[in-house]
């Protein structure tokens, strides 16, 4: 392997070590809190192990992989209003099933039951209006 190679490899493992070291600081002291129960806890814990290390604790999609992959900023109203013809819960259950783009696919990963609550999670980053 080619010293170039190696270096890019070397770099993408430190950014992806380095994603992973700094998502649970984002979940846990992120501006968006919610109310505890034992159903959003189990939301919280699913977007944190699926989703976060792009989309981010937040849903601004303000992590390295974010920036890598292009994650849309859940918070943002104009992403929402511009992505109107995918925000619909049937293309976001869609999307989180098959995966789109650099986006893996859950179908086989998450129960039906828990793509459901990602997409309703998901959408409450939505602000409202």
């Amino acid at each position: 392997m080619n010293r170039f190679l190696k270096s890019i490899l070397k770099c993408s493992a430190l950014t992806l070590a380095l994603a992973l070291l700094f998502v649970p600081i984002g979940i846990t002291s992120g501006a968006f809190q919610r109310k505890s129960s034992p159903q959003l806890k189990r939301v919280d814990e699913l977007f944190a192990r699926n989703c976060a290390r792009c989309h981010g604790g937040d849903g601004r999609g303000d992590t390295p992989l974010g920036h890598l992959y292009n994650s849309p900023d859940f918070t943002d109203s104009a992403w929402w209003q511009k992505n109107s013809r995918i925000t619909s819960t049937k293309s976001l259950r869609s999307i989180i099933t098959r995966g789109k783009a650099g986006m893996p696919a859950f179908g086989k990963k998450l129960s039906a039951s828990d793509i459901k609550q990602l997409v309703r999670r998901v959408r409450e980053f939505r602000p409202k209006s």
